[in-house]
């Protein structure tokens, strides 16, 4: 048992290495993807779910917030949903032999994220026309802060507001806030915006450090202990009812995996990656069902949603749509591979 429990600990250790490397690279690079991210027009999906393939789930629950405030479509928010990877890259690239299993599925997941995008907003037409006029008349400039799940945001910067506009859309909170802060950011330049511009260049050498070496280092830390428990759980339960025995079990219930997969990808957290990516690592899913399950997972996406509590029953119907795809995914491409993994 001690043998399993070393393992399963250095096992995480590599797993550490990784992602401490990913989320340092995310970090120095996010500065430059900030000053480029716009989604906006027709560009927005392909935008969207090119960013979300990197290996966190703050783009998702920008993407939410996005969403919320009608600054983008349903198809862009459901493809970054589809196409987030979280933590599930560099867990796979931590174990050499399985690596390579992980190119089909973010290669797949973008695809799948980018037509079925815009194939939402294709189908629903009345949203998308009602997000441009929105983003016409009361867009604002923003830069997207992506970091980490909790720390993901989108900066606003005010913007000149069209008053001739008295559309539903451009009545909405989101905008009436925006207005406020423009005037805001104009009757009060003076003393205060120097006060502030002065505070924020005391505080940009601590507001830096804090950003590129202790919040990577702490979300490291944080993937470690989730991959280790997990790691040490599955290797207990190897040792104490035997491989032979959970292979068997796990054919012969093969069927239910896909459902099984999506079930823990609805779960709003970063360990629902990294269990359905460990799970398939040491041959408990299959690739369709890895594949499903990775596709309804989108980090803490669903619970920032969820935050707009005036829109619940539109949050619902989206959550179901979003399981029911990752279903629909999950089952057609395990009869696809026979309810197995390819071999490399």
């Amino acid at each position: 048992m001690a043998d399993a429990v070393l393992d399963a600990f250095i096992d995480s250790l590599k797993v550490l290495a990784v992602v401490a490397a990913c989320t340092y690279i995310i970090a120095l690079i996010e500065p430059i993807l900030a000053k480029k991210i716009r989604l906006h027009g027709k560009l927005a999906p392909l935008i969207g779910v090119s960013v979300s393939l990197l290996p966190q789930c703050g783009f998702s629950v920008v993407a939410a917030d996005l969403y919320r405030k009608r600054h983008i479509t349903l198809g862009t928010l459901i493809g970054v949903f589809l196409a987030s990877s979280d933590e599930a890259l560099p867990v796979f690239l931590s174990y050499p032999e399985k690596a390579l299993h992980v190119l089909p599925i973010i290669a797949i997941k973008f695809l799948l994220g980018l037509l079925i995008g815009y194939l939402i907003d294709f189908i629903f037409t009345k949203s998308r026309k009602s997000v441009t006029h929105h983003v016409k008349h009361c867009g604002e400039q923003y830069r997207i802060r992506l970091m980490h799940c909790e720390e993901a945001e989108r900066i606003e910067t005010p913007a000149r507001i069209k008053e001739t506009c008295t559309c539903k859309e451009c009545s909405s909170s989101s905008c009436s806030e925006l207005k406020q802060q423009t005037h805001t950011h104009i009757d009060k330049k003076g003393i205060l915006f120097d006060y502030l511009t002065s505070l924020n260049k005391k505080n940009d050498k601590k507001s830096k450090i804090d950003r590129f070496l202790i919040k990577p280092f702490l979300h490291s830390v944080e993937v470690f202990i989730y991959v280790l428990i997990i790691n040490i759980a599955f290797s207990l339960i190897m040792f104490s009812i035997g491989e032979d025995k959970i292979i068997s079990f796990l054919l012969t219930n093969k069927y239910i995996a896909p459902l099984f997969a999506v079930i823990i990808g609805a779960v709003p957290n970063c360990a629902s990656s990294i269990i359905i990516s460990e799970l398939y690592i040491f041959g408990g899913l299959g690739f369709g069902a890895t594949l499903g399950g990775l596709c309804m997972n989108a980090g803490l996406g669903f619970m920032y949603l969820f935050k707009d509590t005036k829109r619940f029953k539109n949050n619902i119907l989206i959550f179901i749509l979003m399981f029911l795809i990752s279903i629909i995914i999950s089952y057609i491409f395990s009869i696809i591979f026979s309810f197995s993994s390819p071999s490399f």
